[in-house]
C-alpha cells in the first residue's frame, strides 16, 4: 500500500478519514447509477427511504429524523422535485408548511432503486468481517458526540494538561 500521510496522523485526522470514505464512495455511487442509467444522486436513498416509511413529511421533519441541517434537505428534496421524484402540497392542518411525497415517477422507479440499495448494502458490509461491530462503534461514537463534542473534548483535554 502506498504510504498516507493522513494514515499517519491517527485520531487527530479522524474527520479527513471519514470524510475521503464517504466521498469516494458518493463518487463511485454517482458513476454506478450512471453506468445503470438511473437519473438519482447517491444521498437521495434516505429520502427515498423515510418517505416510503411515512409517505408525507416536511422539511422540518425529514431534517430531525435524519439529523441534517434545514439547508441541507431543502437542498436534496429541491434536486428531487426538479428531476420528477418528490411532489410538495400544503399540509391542511398548518397552511404554512409544505408536505413532501414520492410522486408516481419515484414509486414506479423504486423498485429498481431498492434492488440496486440491497445489492450495495451487501457489497458493503461484505467489506467487513462477520464478527466486526462496525456499525455499533459507530453508533457509539455518533452517540459520545453528541453527549459531549469535539470542541468540549479538547479544550477538556487542555485543561486537564496544565
Amino acid at each position: 500500500m502506498q504510504y498516507d500521510f493522513v494514515n499517519e496522523l491517527g485520531y487527530l485526522a479522524l474527520a479527513t478519514r471519514l470524510k475521503r470514505i464517504s466521498e469516494a464512495i458518493v463518487h463511485s455511487g454517482r458513476n454506478m447509477y450512471k453506468s445503470l442509467g438511473m437519473d438519482i444522486e447517491p444521498n437521495w436513498f434516505l429520502i427515498f427511504k423515510l418517505l416510503t416509511k411515512h409517505e408525507q413529511l416536511s422539511v422540518t421533519e425529514i431534517a430531525k429524523k435524519l439529523h441534517f441541517s434545514h439547508p441541507s434537505v431543502i437542498t436534496l428534496v429541491s434536486k428531487m422535485k426538479e428531476r420528477g421524484y418528490l411532489q410538495t402540497f400544503t399540509d391542511p392542518i398548518d397552511s404554512r408548511k409544505q408536505l413532501f411525497e414520492l410522486t408516481e415517477k419515484a414509486q414506479t422507479n423504486l423498485p429498481e432503486f431498492e434492488t440496486v440499495w440491497k445489492a450495495g448494502t451487501k457489497g458493503v458490509a461484505d467489506l467487513f468481517p462477520a464478527d466486526n461491530n462496525f456499525l455499533d462503534q459507530l453508533e457509539t461514537l455518533e452517540i459520545q458526540l453528541s453527549q459531549s463534542d469535539f470542541m468540549e473534548r479538547t479544550l477538556n483535554e487542555l485543561q486537564h494538561a496544565e
